[in-house]
């Protein structure tokens, strides 16, 4: 496919717009210096423990996203993809133009 599809935009859309701050903000949470500067970390999370657990969530929630791709990788064929990857360059195989 030569586009995204609605579920791979709103899998992205999460990953950059509620994951990764996510991750960032109770990051931040579990330091002490990080709540000494920033004290309402400790009440939108409701403790440090709740962080540590959301934190926890969302790197698993990375992860996958992150094998999920790889195996797609692996599936489209490696070295094509790498390879587009790299240089930017998408090619269609002979077989699947028309």
């Amino acid at each position: 496919a030569m586009r995204y599809n609605l579920l791979q935009k709103l899998s992205y859309l999460l990953v950059i717009f509620i994951l990764v701050p996510t991750m960032i903000a109770t990051g931040m949470t579990m330091s002490n210096s990080a709540v000494a500067a920033f004290p309402w970390l400790i009440d939108v999370f409701h403790g440090r423990q709740s962080a540590r657990t959301l934190h926890f969530i969302c790197s698993i929630a990375l992860l996958l996203f992150f094998l999920v791709h790889l195996f797609q990788v692996f599936v489209a064929g490696f070295g094509r993809e790498m390879r587009s990857i790299i240089t930017g360059y998408y090619s269609v195989p002979k077989e699947r133009e028309r």
